[in-house]
């Protein structure tokens, strides 16, 4: 389902350089070629920035909430006591025994549980974060370089088909 309009825009694009070729006089032809072609990059190199910033949006956001950065299933890590009345939930739902069995560890051994999840999951975190800053901002100065320069190039063969 999601490759169907990329799959129409690849025939849109496709549509239109096959009417910039078999339109026009020959002389036209290298320069429309070559005006589409950049135009192509410019537009795919802003997608990409887009998508580029977009990763970094969310890295900032999970990387200064790391402890709510994950998805809602299994036990919570906001605060002690939703990590115990998630902990509790989770126990009884995978109970395959069907007889609820209390926990019986003491509040200190959960605490040093709730602790070493906490450092587990803010050092995962901090990981994943990292790694998807770096990534997109090399994504967003790689479109952002080969942007000016096709955008450059393009009005410098427009200028010239002016002349």
């Amino acid at each position: 389902m999601g490759g169907g309009p990329l799959l129409l825009l690849g025939a849109a694009w496709l549509f239109m350089a096959a009417v910039l070729v078999f339109r026009g006089n020959d002389m036209d032809k290298p320069s429309r070629m070559a005006q589409f072609y950049g135009y192509s990059v410019c537009l795919i190199a802003l997608i990409v920035a887009l998508m580029g910033a977009t990763s970094i949006i969310d890295a900032a956001f999970d990387r200064a909430n790391p402890l709510q950065s994950e998805g809602g299933f299994g036990t919570s890590l906001v605060s002690f006591e939703s990590y115990q009345a998630t902990y509790r939930r989770e126990q009884a739902m995978f109970d395959r025994s069907g007889t609820a069995r209390p926990d019986t560890a003491s509040e200190a051994t959960q605490r040093r549980q709730y602790d070493a999840m906490v450092r587990d999951r803010v050092a995962s975190t901090r990981y994943r974060t990292t790694k998807s800053l770096v990534t997109g901002t090399l994504f967003l100065f790689l479109s952002g370089a080969l942007f000016l320069f096709h955008w450059r190039w393009v009005r410098r063969l427009d200028e010239k088909a002016a002349a």
